[in-house]
């Protein structure tokens, strides 16, 4: 299901490299749920960021259900909207300008998902979070833990394969 093989990134810091990513080799299969701990600055964010395709590992693979999504060596990296990723962030980036709806739906609306079916897949989205009655909310209307709970409903229909949080509690 999702396979990181040989992830290598670094960061300049004025004079010094930072070893982010020392040769990550994660294995993941279906229907598992993973925890990743550690303490901060380990590289955890960055990881999840390379997963999504947000930055670009220095060197390494990364496969999404059997996709090569990057490879250095091949010189594959393909676009995030496009892994199929749904994910959470660490402070959540909920459209501040968009409705409780709006933000649910925007995912689908970019992979032109019938209107139909995108009120189908929303609305049961917000209600696993127990969100129904906020659509018409805007971001600041609402508590941090509504908001995390709008970032997870949007990453639900962003991905039936793959939801990734990044700290999400």
């Amino acid at each position: 299901m999702l396979k990181l093989k040989d992830i290598k990134k670094d960061y300049t810091v004025g004079d010094s490299t930072v070893h982010a990513l020392k040769g990550v080799n994660l294995e993941f299969r279906e229907t598992e749920f993973v925890a990743i701990l550690g303490h901060s600055g380990c590289g955890k964010t960055t990881l999840i960021r390379a997963l999504c395709g947000l930055i670009k590992p220095d060197k390494g693979s990364i496969y999404i259900a059997d996709q090569l999504v990057f490879s250095d060596e091949k010189r594959v990296n393909i676009a995030p909207e496009r892994r199929g990723v749904g994910v959470v962030f660490q402070d959540y980036a909920v459209w501040p300008h968009l409705s409780v709806w709006d933000n649910v739906c925007y995912p689908m609306k970019k992979h032109k998902v019938p209107k139909e079916e995108i009120a189908k897949r929303a609305s049961y989205a917000l209600e696993q979070v127990r969100m129904s009655g906020y659509e018409k909310h805007m971001p600041a209307q609402l508590s941090g833990g509504q908001q995390q709970r709008v970032a997870i409903a949007r990453s639900l229909v962003s991905s039936d394969e793959l939801i990734v949080l990044d700290e999400p509690i």
